[in-house]
């Protein structure tokens, strides 16, 4: 039985992902980095310690730089891009809207920071609808371990097996199906039909092709 529906945040409830590769490619330049789109979907679904250690392990990044004074200069950068740029997106209102009135549990599982996903949130008018917020800063383990989302059902008090999440990364997918929970895969620009075949439960491109009915039906 559906009892709650899960959302990672960047890609998902924002079409974030390439404002934060523009952000990140103004600060790296003088570290000698510049992520193309291919790049950059290595790391999707990654916490910024996380990114760190891969940019050092693919990219040659020999510096360590702080990654919380990273992240803030970052997200400068996007939130600009985010106010200039993103629309609000109909299609996920309606659907938070019928999942509100219908006593759905509604959470959010984010590999961002507590306050970066807070600000976001609000920004794009989503806030009210979210009981949980769970970010990289309440787990030691990050995507794609199942940690993010075990505890936001957890705070949600619903069992994992009565949980629906939705996904843009194949490693928030990952996590997702570690959890024990039905996962549907939302395709972007930075991911692929074949990234999510024979992993998720579902794929779609868009909110308009999901409601309450659906969500119900791959629960049952």
């Amino acid at each position: 039985m559906l009892k709650a529906v899960i959302f990672d945040m960047d890609g998902v409830l924002i079409n974030s992902p390439d404002y934060n590769r523009q952000s990140f490619n103004l600060i790296l330049r003088d570290y000698g980095l510049n992520f193309s789109k291919q790049d950059w979907k290595k790391t999707l679904g990654r916490s910024i310690q996380d990114k760190l250690q891969i940019w050092k392990n693919d990219y040659g990044l020999k510096e360590d730089p702080d990654f919380h004074d990273l992240s803030q200069s970052a997200f400068k950068i996007q939130k600009k891009l985010m106010k200039e740029k993103e629309k609000p997106n109909l299609s996920l209102l309606n659907l938070l809207r019928e999942l509100k009135k219908n006593n759905i549990k509604i959470g959010v599982a984010t590999s961002s920071t507590k306050q970066r996903a807070h600000i976001i949130l609000e920004m794009i008018n989503v806030i009210s609808f979210i009981e949980v917020l769970i970010t990289a800063e309440d787990v030691e383990k990050h995507k794609p371990h199942p940690d993010l989302f075990l505890k936001c059902a957890e705070k949600l008090q619903v069992k994992p097996e009565n949980c629906v999440v939705f996904e843009d990364a194949k490693n928030g997918v990952q996590a997702s199906k570690n959890a024990g929970m039905k996962t549907i895969a939302l395709l972007t620009e930075f991911n692929e039909k074949k990234d999510f075949e024979n992993l998720s439960d579902l794929i779609i491109k868009d909110f308009s092709e999901i409601n309450l009915k659906r969500l119900k039906e791959l629960v049952s």
